[in-house]
């Protein structure tokens, strides 16, 4: 569950504003999960996440949501209200790390903003690379990547930050400049896009709202 946190650092102040309450350096939030059967005590300390749940009735630890050989249905409903309350919890008191080009920033902030999702950073060996993707079907409408260059531009050194989006006119756009076929995904639906000001903002918004409009479908 914590690989949700890769790339997000902790802001003292939107968590204070949530209800986080610090004392010696460890921040601690509560609340109840599964109609208030379990609490779940979420700590921060230096930056660094984790969570205790425990049962109401007893009072006991509930150290089995930890236990990867723990499987079954019960305790998969306990981790996915764990998961729901982590994810809020990132919402609201972190925010994602510094990007190499502050129009990534610009940018990834005004469509989380109007899409309501947040970047997924869903691989451990791919620790740079997110995705933002629609709630009701799943599927990604943007792939956040920081790559080397010379993946879009053949010879081109230093790393670049390019995100991925689907488009239904390809070829028409391939013709423009600061537009590069998909790296690593299906180069007849997909583009690449530096997010270094070679586009405006409102152009870069604008192809984001066209592929986020081609995988709403079902």
């Amino acid at each position: 569950m914590f690989e949700i946190f890769k790339a997000y650092q902790f802001n003292s102040k939107k968590a204070k504003e949530y209800g986080f309450v610090e004392n010696q350096g460890v921040w601690t939030h509560s609340s109840t999960i599964l109609q208030g059967d379990f609490l779940m005590m979420v700590t921060v300390e230096d930056g660094v996440l984790g969570f205790q749940v425990y049962d109401q009735e007893t009072g006991d630890l509930y150290p089995q949501v930890h236990m990867t050989s723990m499987r079954g249905t019960f305790v998969g409903s306990v981790r996915e209200a764990c998961l729901e309350v982590l994810y809020e919890i990132r919402k609201s008191c972190f925010e994602v790390q510094d990007f190499i080009y502050p129009q990534t920033k610009r940018i990834m902030s005004r469509v989380q903003e109007k899409y309501e999702n947040q970047l997924e950073y869903l691989w451990e060996k791919s620790p740079d690379t997110a995705i933002l993707r629609h709630e009701n079907n799943q599927k990604w409408y943007a792939v956040l990547m920081k790559i080397s260059w010379d993946k879009l531009e053949k010879d081109r050194e230093g790393l670049v930050e390019a995100v991925n989006l689907k488009h239904d006119q390809v070829s028409d756009l391939l013709v423009k400049k600061g537009i590069y076929p998909a790296f690593h995904m299906n180069k007849r639906y997909w583009i690449s896009v530096p997010l270094d000001d070679s586009l405006s903002d409102e152009e870069m918004l604008e192809l984001i709202e066209k592929s986020w409009n081609l995988t709403l479908k079902k």
